[in-house]
């Protein structure tokens, strides 16, 4: 009973910036991954910015300034300029280049070129063809120094340049990024039960993820249920136990070999006629085709029907229960 407007959400939650400070990054967007929790562990992002400049060096090429990017964030000291005009470009990010909009700018604003010539420079860069990066930077490295650069600054800033050539993302693109992972890391941090159970409806289909998932809520304290045939839903759902404390309940979707319309039939009965009263009432109640050997053997073995039977007694049984319930089909 709360609602939450994702773009009107506070963009320096305390909560959310010392979540991935802890590199708890299972389940975000852009920010899981054992490199990208490193990073962020060292760097302990405190503002939007940290996260946008994140998305945009995590590639290959820019992913070697980022240990420089941390140190100057926790040490200003570090934090210099080759040349005082690089300083309104760079100033929100440490004097570190991080975004193709940083190279455009360096190069009108320090080598001379036109908004038209940047672009250009630009569309190189992502074309990663040596020979146009070759013509680029013998261009750049003449018009820095004809703008009052030394051969070596002109240099220096070239090598600073230059792995942007192997994939430097633009700012608008890192920006969008950032905030759908910012999104999700504060409705992590702030509505874990909730992100959680979306998170693993979300991956439903694939068995390997879920168990990635169901062992990170473990580690945040959540429990799991698993599935029941008269209390879970199709995808996964928050539930409150006797206590009052909130549980995460499995879909039927997640059961491999059991099949979404099959799933779908069990819940719309159990909506219109009220839970199954025992595994006998749901064999003659369920009489949709696909309640086959393999949906039956699926919902038993991952405990759907535990509090009817043990799962031996109905495996055992198989064959003359499908005999059963091909005759209260044909009946119907």
């Amino acid at each position: 009973d709360v609602d939450i407007d994702i773009e009107d959400i506070p963009l320096d939650d305390t909560k959310t910036f010392e979540m991935l400070s802890r590199g708890e990054t299972m389940g975000l967007f852009q920010l899981n991954g054992s490199g990208m929790t490193r990073f962020l562990k060292e760097l302990k992002p405190t503002t939007i910015f940290d996260i946008n400049a994140m998305v945009a060096l995590y590639r290959p090429g820019p992913l070697e300034m980022i240990p420089e990017y941390i140190r100057r964030k926790h040490d200003s000291s570090l934090i210099e300029f080759l040349d005082p005009r690089l300083e309104p470009i760079l100033d929100q990010s440490f004097g570190v280049i991080v975004y193709q909009d940083d190279v455009m700018l360096i190069a009108i604003h320090l080598a001379g070129y036109s908004w038209l010539e940047a672009d250009k420079l630009r569309k190189a860069m992502g074309k990663k063809i040596p020979k146009e990066m070759q013509a680029q930077k013998e261009n750049l490295l003449r018009g820095f120094i004809e703008h009052g650069l030394s051969k070596k600054k002109a240099e220096t800033l070239w090598l600073l340049i230059e792995p942007f050539a192997a994939y430097g993302f633009n700012k608008a693109h890192a920006a969008s990024y950032g905030r759908v992972a910012y999104q999700t890391a504060y409705m992590k941090a702030n509505f874990p039960f909730a992100y959680m159970t979306s998170v693993m409806t979300n991956e439903s289909g694939d068995t390997e993820k879920i168990s990635e998932i169901v062992t990170e809520c473990k580690r945040m304290g959540i429990k799991i249920l698993p599935p029941d045939i008269n209390l879970s839903e199709g995808g996964f759902s928050i539930i409150k136990n006797s206590d009052d404390i909130e549980e995460i309940r499995f879909g039927l979707y997640t059961i491999k070999n059991l099949g979404k319309d099959i799933a779908d039939a069990i819940i719309k009965e159990r909506n219109e006629n009220g839970k199954y009263s025992s595994f006998e009432n749901f064999i003659k109640r369920v009489t949709h085709n696909n309640l086959n050997k393999r949906s039956l053997e699926a919902l038993t073995m991952c405990g759907a029907f535990d509090k009817f039977l043990e799962r031996g007694e109905i495996l055992a049984n198989m064959e003359s229960i499908l005999e059963f319930h091909k005759h209260i089909t044909k009946d119907n």
